[in-house]
């Protein structure tokens, strides 16, 4: 038996919206092999170091994604300047395995169950391990989230009421659930599209069995699932929204999809069986980016119907966007700008596209070019210009944020006045940060204030 600590990494508080889902399945998958786990949650405000010396681990496992990798690595060193052997996973790594090995012992590419018990009970040695290939998710043993400060990630809402969570009234307890792995599409800017690895999916009555225990156990009263797409499995749905009724669930919930994904019948059963939110990567209103990023898969005029559907079914409408993309123009991105407001969404984001490592658009601009030798993997976080993509000055694509940051604010029900105030006096450094970066969203705020 041995003895492993699972660090979640990042030191900035907006990442602490959901639970480290990753993390407990990693824990219960290890602890079912007979190995003694805890988490220690740098995201959540916990002393790591404090916590990894106290428990004096065998192992110390790390992930983190490409926004908080810098973090991640701090943490790995730190590990074995103490003499702890570090093992880190995670899809950062898994694409930059050898620049991961020169922080840890051991770096996992792909999946980690299989590769850390392998690591654990010594059958593998230092390096690159390669993951196995989860095939029946519903065989993996039930996460505890009694590992993890639950009452913190409950609150995520109230914390960060500028996420994506409009449909999550305040003071609601909100939990998260990932039912999926993998993706059926293949969208140039995410990791989907060079992991290679076939769709699986919980059963409805698992994720049934989740939500009454959340429910039952934790008073969890909204539910938000992490999948890429939750509806893409009609037949799942149908069994879904069936269980649901059947045992009386009251949770709400939200969830991401395509366009393609709904239809008026299915949205009326959802509707039903608690749904209350769906967010929609819409990516563009230009017809020639959308169909670049998308691999020609959907339309302008499908992603104008979907809202129109989604709407109509009393569902809240909601939708992400990405400016700054490859060889874009500033008329293309005006039309993204006139398909938000002509479109009324329920709650809009937008981030600067950014070639993330292994995705089809980093190896765009791989082969341009366009990679500089060295990366400040801190500004991988969507908010920030991390190289031009196209012609566009980088001053002007600043500006052009700073525009859209302003419809999103106009646009998102959470980032009320009140809530704002809220945020700002809990995190006083942070509201500064955003005074400074962007004085006209404050303009606009006031304005908002006087109006009410």
């Amino acid at each position: 038996m041995a003895k492993l600590v699972l660090v979640n990494a990042g030191k900035n508080y907006e990442y602490g919206v959901h639970e480290p889902l990753n993390l407990l399945v990693l824990a219960a998958y290890a602890k079912s092999k007979g190995h003694e786990v805890i988490i220690a949650d740098q995201i959540a405000g916990e002393d790591i170091f404090e916590k990894i010396k106290k428990f004096n681990p065998d192992f110390i496992g790390i992930t983190g994604t490409t926004a908080v990798i810098s973090d991640a690595y701090e943490i790995a060193d730190w590990s074995r300047k103490n003499n702890y052997k570090v093992v880190m996973g995670g899809v950062h790594v898994t694409i930059m395995p050898e620049e991961a090995l020169e922080h840890s012992d051991y770096v996992i590419k792909g999946e980690g169950e299989d590769a850390l018990a392998r690591i654990l009970e010594g059958k593998a040695k230092p390096g690159i391990i390669i993951g196995k290939c989860i095939k029946n998710l519903d065989e993996l043993p039930k996460i505890d989230r009694e590992m993890i400060n639950i009452e913190y990630y409950q609150k995520g809402k109230d914390r960060t009421p500028g996420t994506h969570l409009h449909f999550v009234p305040p003071n609601t307890k909100l939990n998260s659930i990932l039912a999926t792995r993998g993706c059926p599409y293949n969208c140039i800017f995410c990791h989907n599209s060079w992991r290679g690895l076939p769709v699986r999916i919980n059963s409805a009555k698992h994720i049934i069995e989740e939500m009454k225990e959340l429910e039952g156990k934790y008073g969890t009263e909204a539910v938000f699932f992490m999948d890429d797409d939750f509806l893409f499995s009609k037949q799942r749905m149908r069994e879904f929204c069936k269980l649901y009724k059947e045992n009386n669930l009251k949770i709400i919930w939200g969830c991401q999809t395509r366009v393609n994904s709904v239809d008026r019948e299915l949205l009326k059963e959802i509707k039903e069986a608690g749904c209350r939110q769906i967010i929609f990567g819409l990516e563009s209103g230009n017809q020639r980016i959308l169909s670049m990023l998308k691999n020609n898969k959907t339309t302008v005029e499908q992603n104008k119907e979907a809202i129109r559907l989604v709407k109509e079914a009393g569902i809240l409408a909601c939708g992400s966007f990405m400016i700054g993309n490859p060889t874009e123009t500033e008329a293309e991105i005006e039309d993204t700008k006139r398909f938000i407001i002509e479109n009324k969404l329920d709650g809009v984001g937008v981030s600067i596209t950014t070639p993330f490592p292994g995705t089809k658009l980093w190896d765009m601009c791989k082969e341009r070019g366009m990679i500089p030798d060295k990366i400040d993997w801190k500004k991988f976080n969507l908010s920030q210009l991390t190289f031009a993509l196209n012609d566009i000055p980088k001053e002007r694509m600043e500006e052009i944020n700073k525009e859209f940051m302003n419809i999103v604010l106009e646009n998102n029900p959470g980032m009320s006045p009140k809530n704002l105030l809220k945020v700002a006096i809990k995190h006083p450094h942070k509201a500064i940060k955003r005074v400074i970066e962007n004085p006209r969203a404050i303009f606009s705020l006031i304005k908002r204030i006087f109006k009410k």
